[in-house]
């Protein structure tokens, strides 16, 4: 068996465990992937400020945050980043909300996150991490820019009916996903995913989607694993991505150092 060139792997319900911690076995398992000549790439919903201290811990390829909008780089002075425009942001919110009611929006920048005054802060989200907190979402949007990642917010909506609606009515405008927090849709500029920045890498680095192995357990992964030429869902991860019919290897859960095992066994059988 030939190694991977790149190995791709998302971050909360993968990589991390039930602590939000990565454990040794993880660690150990892709620092000698790297030390094998590997690229390593974290992909994830997570902005910056809160994805730096995993990556750290390996010498990353790449740092691709926010749904693939924002892409950090070893050497590059400045991050790539691929936003929402403003005149588009408030057509989806207008969209959005004549689809559903009661929605309350925020914008994560990439630096930082700022939300209307409709949007319930989730409980575990600490207070510092806001940024600023707008009077209505027109003043979000002049106020937060780039849009990298625009979140809709609802209190009593499933995220499956958001889901659904954000693709009826939003349509081309935006790249709709969710990671299955209860009423949390994240919306991207089009064409804008793991999938498509993962793929825009490698071809940089002149990798074909045969060489890469990519890791993930949400909707949002979806992209990143059926590009990669093995995408292995985690078994701890949502029923869609383990659907048979999606054609996507299995790992052991994220409570069980999937992510090391298989890679462990990827560099073993090399």
């Amino acid at each position: 068996m030939v190694l991977p060139r790149v190995i791709a792997t998302d971050l909360d319900g993968t990589l991390l465990g039930r602590s939000g911690e990565v454990s040794d076995r993880n660690r150990r398992a892709l620092t000698a992937a790297v030390e094998a000549g590997i690229k390593v790439v974290i992909v994830t919903a997570r902005p910056p400020r809160t994805t730096e201290a995993f990556a750290d811990m390996f010498d990353c390829a790449a740092v691709v945050c926010g749904n693939g909008a924002h892409t950090r780089l070893p050497g590059e002075p400045s991050p790539l980043v691929r936003a929402i425009d403003r005149d588009t942001s408030g057509t989806i919110v207008a969209k959005l909300r004549g689809a559903l009611p009661e929605l309350g929006f925020g914008v994560e920048t990439g630096a930082g996150f700022y939300h209307d005054a409709d949007y319930h802060l989730e409980p575990w989200v600490p207070r510092d991490w806001v940024s600023g907190v707008l009077d209505d979402t027109d003043a979000l949007l002049e106020a937060a820019t780039p849009v990298t990642k625009l979140i809709a917010r609802s209190s009593t909506h499933p995220v499956h009916l958001m889901y659904e609606a954000a693709v009826a009515s939003v349509g081309p405008l935006a790249e709709a996903t969710y990671s299955g927090r209860a009423g949390l849709v994240e919306l991207s500029a089009p064409g804008v995913n793991k999938g498509s920045t993962l793929a825009m890498l490698c071809e940089r680095w002149g990798v074909s989607s045969e060489e890469v192995v990519a890791f993930g357990d949400m909707p949002n992964d979806r992209s990143a694993l059926t590009w990669a030429g093995s995408g292995y869902a985690m078994s701890s991860g949502h029923p869609e991505l383990l659907d048979p019919a999606l054609g996507l290897k299995v790992a052991p859960s994220s409570f069980e150092d999937g992510v090391g095992r298989v890679v462990e066994d990827l560099l073993e059988r090399a």
